[in-house]
């Protein structure tokens, strides 16, 4: 873990403790309640925090999920498409506008909380 503060939290994956060297994920809007400090091993499926407002201007709850390779930030399509529990990230012109497919089913972008934005595990 690199940093956990002000929403946000930096995962190191190589452990180096050097946001510029190997792949970091990075995680907006996290509450303070439950958030992971800097410094926590994460196993894999464990928790980072809770969807929030926090560390921004926004009217809803919500989670922004960005990653980088070697400081470089990487796009969610491409050659290295972003793929979370088997639901791939799809690019879509505009600001927020993108969506979630898996398995057929697609999950838009939207501005509200209308149960056409949720994911659930």
């Amino acid at each position: 873990m690199v940093r956990s503060n002000r929403g946000a939290v930096a995962l190191d994956l190589d452990g180096d403790g050097n946001e510029g060297t190997g792949w970091v994920l990075l995680y907006m809007h996290l509450a303070p309640a439950g958030r992971v400090g800097v410094g926590t091993w994460l196993a894999q499926d464990a928790p980072v925090g809770h969807p929030s407002c926090e560390g921004g201007v926004s009217t809803g709850t919500h989670l922004h999920i960005a990653r980088k390779y070697n400081g470089e930030w990487i796009p969610a399509e491409g050659a290295l498409p972003l793929i979370l529990d088997g639901w791939e990230a799809i690019a879509r012109p505009g600001n927020y506008a993108g969506m979630l497919v898996k398995d057929g089913r697609q999950v838009l972008v939207g501005p509200s909380s209308e149960e056409y934005t949720w994911i659930t595990r």
